[in-house]
């Protein structure tokens, strides 16, 4: 599908580092987290459906699309490299808190954004992404290694190189959209893309995560029953890490990218969820 809406190209520092982002529309600000193989404009759908009432935003993570790649994994800890990208969004839109969308990585990134930044975060919507404490142990659970099989793979010393943007960008059933994200992977770094999986997950034995804070956001989490990257039961601890309403979904028949393979639905449940004052939710029941 060839998009009508006409993307604003925006760049912010982070430092040294900048970062290209797009962006429309005015109102409530709303900024989208792509995850891995993705890009900014991965969020076609949703900043067309919610441009027209709400400012969307959405950034090439480092590393990804034309936003700068630093060389050398450490360029990729979430604390406090990932999260301080996000917070130079907000800068250069003169914003002080906005609703945040994530998935995959940027659904990480979202998470650690609302536990450390959280007066930045009005609420919290996150697709296909457990909690930080709950994903690192099922990645860690031998019972999951089939799921998690790519990752340590990306994680080897003098791992394969990383597949052609062609197969990477296969899982995007939109012809334009899928060439969209091809041109953007040959201009991604591929060591940056493994940077994220070496910087951030840990290998061999691995201690549980100890205290974090609460989520104080108003915090949507949806995923697919058929994700193959993501066990369901990574999800089930959810609720205990958040300090305000939460609402988990499951979206039957639906995979890892559910942005893409039920938008419309997925559009719908971050409308409705964003465009609720956050002392609101407070009073539900």
């Amino acid at each position: 599908m060839v998009s009508d809406t006409v993307f604003e190209s925006r760049f912010a520092a982070n430092g040294n580092v900048k970062l290209h982002y797009i962006a429309a529309g005015s109102g409530p600000p709303l900024v989208f987290l792509h995850g891995f193989p993705d890009h900014g404009l991965g969020w076609r759908n949703q900043m067309e459906a919610l441009c027209g009432n709400f400012r969307v935003l959405a950034p090439d993570l480092r590393g990804f699309g034309l936003s700068d790649a630093p060389r050398g994994h450490a360029h990729y800890a979430l604390l406090p490299n990932l999260v301080e990208d996000v917070l130079s969004i907000l800068v250069a839109e003169q914003l002080s808190q906005v609703s945040i969308v994530g998935h995959d990585w940027g659904g990480t990134i979202a998470w650690w954004l609302a536990m450390r930044v959280p007066q930045a975060v009005r609420h919290l919507v996150v697709l296909a992404t457990p909690h930080p404490r709950n994903y690192l142990r099922a990645i860690v659970d031998p019972a999951n290694s089939g799921y998690f099989a790519y990752m340590r793979r990306f994680q080897e010393a003098g791992a394969a190189a990383m597949p052609a943007p062609e197969e990477l960008a296969a899982w995007v059933a939109d012809e334009a959209d899928r060439q969209a994200l091809e041109v953007s992977l040959r201009r991604s770094d591929p060591e940056a893309m493994l940077g994220y999986y070496r910087a951030n997950v840990p290998l061999g034995r691995v201690p549980d995560i100890g205290q974090l804070p609460l989520i104080k956001a108003p915090t949507l989490v949806m995923f697919g029953t058929h994700d193959p990257y993501v066990p369901a039961s990574a999800f089930d601890g959810t609720f205990r890490e958040v300090d305000n309403v939460a609402t988990l979904m499951a979206i039957p028949g639906a995979g890892h990218f559910i942005h893409h393979q039920a938008a419309g639905l997925v559009t719908r449940e971050i409308e409705a969820w964003v465009s609720r004052p956050p002392s609101s939710f407070r009073h539900l029941g």
